[in-house]
């Protein structure tokens, strides 16, 4: 019973919409009145699920004042004060419980992709939205958490002790294992197998759970500790293990609402769940479990440590607790093998079919299931045309269906973070793309083709075009217009791509000015469904009378967050406006999608929103 309450709580918890909670809650309090016939538990419920709509209220305020470092990152200091958290990036050498003074706030923004890690997303989870540099030292703790976090960090062996008791990851130790907590963990049921052959199980169970909670206050309570020590809680007060996990679920979620997807609690939740249901050919099933998880949330599994999850846990364990008294202890690199693919929805649709049937009956034609999301990368229908989010700079990618060609028009690089290292590649990994059919370097500036070299080295390139007489080897209509053209300095020179597939047609202008789009009215009778606007959206492109004469229903601009341009500009975002043409740009919305399949087209940004082209 508490197990399907905490479930319907947590589920309220992950739809955040007030009116979505509400919904949920409405049609949930039926299926428990069919079920349990119980006026406490309804009661109950709606409690919890009023409750849930104030616990998922983010609070995004934030100010200047005095603020006390809570957390320790690789790179970075979290610091609250009795409001809220901030995100410190300081070269001050700072640590727990140090207040400083907090001078200056600004919002967080990283340039987000699909597939790749956002920082933006990451820190919104925990109710952390603005960021400071601008900070002065107050008063140096004394206390003994920061003494021994010295310490530790001073020894020959810190990263791996950072990562085990701290959470500070780096590359020397497996970051799954950290994350989900299996380096006390497991020395926890270690100490407790050897104590129990001569005390008492409960006194044991009480005196470990006790050591716990200390260790947590002395080094922190992570996400995985919080949710162990919650579990060893429910273990001492309730017999079942459903109202178990249930009491898990439910305190977690009280506790940390805006971290109830984090994989530190979402895989060790649902291995329970899968001791707990499944009866039989429990070992595949968890394996299952264990292999979708860590595809949806790293697009990526080292196989090593997949095969071996039960013995490296396990090593983790002992690793933990030599670290404990032999500080020097060094652990070995395990090697790794990683597999990469792109998983899309159907993944997550496929893991739950799966999953409903395993657990009711476990059935070998069900690992045929199984194998969809491998054959997804390579049998994707959809015609994709692709706008990275690179910053001040181009680069977009086109997508044959069954990708049977992949053309890229630029791949720009930015002064202060090379995007083909940091971007472009693992976008292109993640989709299972390592070959480029076409290159298209629209023109020499920096921003545009700067990532030519590194890119070749990365990844296979059969074709690269720098000059519009070229043709591009695709199947479909794909061309490269004004051949012939004046063109007053380089950005007049670039390439303009115009090509059509599933009914559609696109447009890429490159850096054109009004002059060439002057000259694109006088030369063709051109229609566009969508436009990748010239210049980053500046004001000597997207003339009215040009961009009126193609008749777009969307435009699409690529600029960097707070450019020192200004790009796009307050005039061609008017202009667009004025003509009803829908904009995208990267700045705002992140990467941007177009799919299209026959007669259906629809537009998917990077920060949630979703639009029908035609259906």
């Amino acid at each position: 019973m508490m197990l399907i309450v905490s479930l319907g709580f947590l589920a309220c918890i992950i739809l955040k919409d007030p009116l979505c909670i509400f919904c949920f809650s409405f049609c949930f309090l039926l299926y428990l009145n069919e079920r349990f016939h119980s006026k406490r538990i309804l009661i109950v419920f709606t409690i919890l699920s009023l409750f849930s709509i104030v616990l998922v209220k983010p609070c995004k305020e934030a100010e200047k004042g005095i603020y006390t470092i809570s957390e320790i990152k690789q790179s970075y200091y979290v610091a609250k004060n009795q409001r809220t958290r901030v995100l410190v990036q300081s070269d001050l050498d700072l640590n727990f419980n140090d207040q400083i003074q907090v001078d200056s706030l600004e919002s967080i923004h990283t340039d987000d992709n699909f597939t790749l890690f956002s920082f933006t997303k990451y820190n919104a989870s925990k109710n952390i939205f603005y960021k400071t540099r601008d900070v002065r030292l107050i008063k140096k703790s004394t206390s003994l958490k920061s003494k021994l976090y010295d310490y530790i960090s001073s020894q020959k062996n810190s990263k791996v002790l950072l990562s085990l008791y701290y959470g500070i990851h780096e590359d020397t130790i497996d970051e799954i294992y950290t994350m989900l907590g299996y380096g006390y963990i497991s020395a926890y049921f270690i100490v407790f197998n050897l104590l129990k052959r001569k005390y008492e199980d409960k006194k044991i169970r009480i005196s470990l759970l006790i050591l716990s909670i200390l260790f947590g206050s002395f080094f922190v309570f992570t996400l995985s500790l919080t949710r162990f020590i919650l579990y060893q809680i429910s273990y001492l007060f309730f017999k079942s293990k459903s109202d178990q996990i249930g009491f898990t679920i439910l305190c977690f979620s009280i506790l940390y609402p805006t971290q109830v997807l984090s994989i530190s609690f979402v895989l060790p939740i649902l291995l329970q769940l899968v001791s707990y249901f499944c009866t039989e050919h429990k070992w595949i099933v968890q394996k299952m479990v264990l292999i979708s998880v860590l595809f949806i949330y790293f697009k990526k599994v080292d196989i090593v440590s997949f095969l071996l999850f039960n013995l490296l846990r396990k090593f983790y364990g002992c690793v933990f607790l030599l670290g404990m008294f032999i500080p020097n202890f060094v652990t070995l690199k395990i090697p790794s093998l990683t597999i990469h693919y792109a998983p899309q929805f159907v993944f997550i649709f496929i893991f739950i079919v799966v999953y409903i049937q395993c657990l009711k009956h476990f059935k070998w034609k069900y690992m045929i299931l199984f194998l969809i999301p491998f054959l997804e990368v390579f049998c994707n229908p959809f015609f994709q045309v692709y706008t990275l989010n690179i910053g001040q700079g181009d680069c977009s990618i086109i997508v044959e269906p069954f990708y049977k060609s992949v053309v890229m028009i630029d791949c720009g690089q930015s002064l202060y973070r090379d995007n083909v290292e940091r971007i472009i590649f693992p976008f292109l990994e993640n989709k299972n793309i390592h070959t480029i059919d076409t290159l298209i370097l629209t023109h020499d500036d920096f921003d545009h083709s700067g990532g030519y070299d590194r890119l070749k080295e990365k990844v296979k390139i059969k074709q690269v075009i720098k000059d519009s007489k070229d043709k591009v080897n695709v199947e479909y209509p794909f061309y490269l217009l004004l051949q012939e053209r004046m063109a007053k300095d380089e950005n007049d020179s670039s390439i303009i791509s115009y090509f059509t597939y599933d009914h559609l047609n696109y447009l890429f202008m490159g850096d054109a000015s009004k002059e060439i789009e002057k000259q694109l009215m006088d030369t063709y009778d051109l229609k566009a469904d969508v436009i990748k606007v010239g210049h980053h959206g500046s004001n000597t492109s997207s003339d009215t009378a040009f961009l009126d004469s193609l008749d777009c229903r969307i435009a699409l601009i690529s600029a960097g967050y707070k450019n020192k341009y200004d790009h796009p500009s307050t005039e061609t975002l008017k202009t667009l406006d004025c003509l009803n043409i829908h904009t995208f740009c990267t700045s705002t919305n992140g990467s941007i999608a177009i799919y299209s399949l026959h007669h259906f087209a629809f537009i998917v940004t990077n920060d949630g929103l979703f639009g029908i082209i035609r259906a």
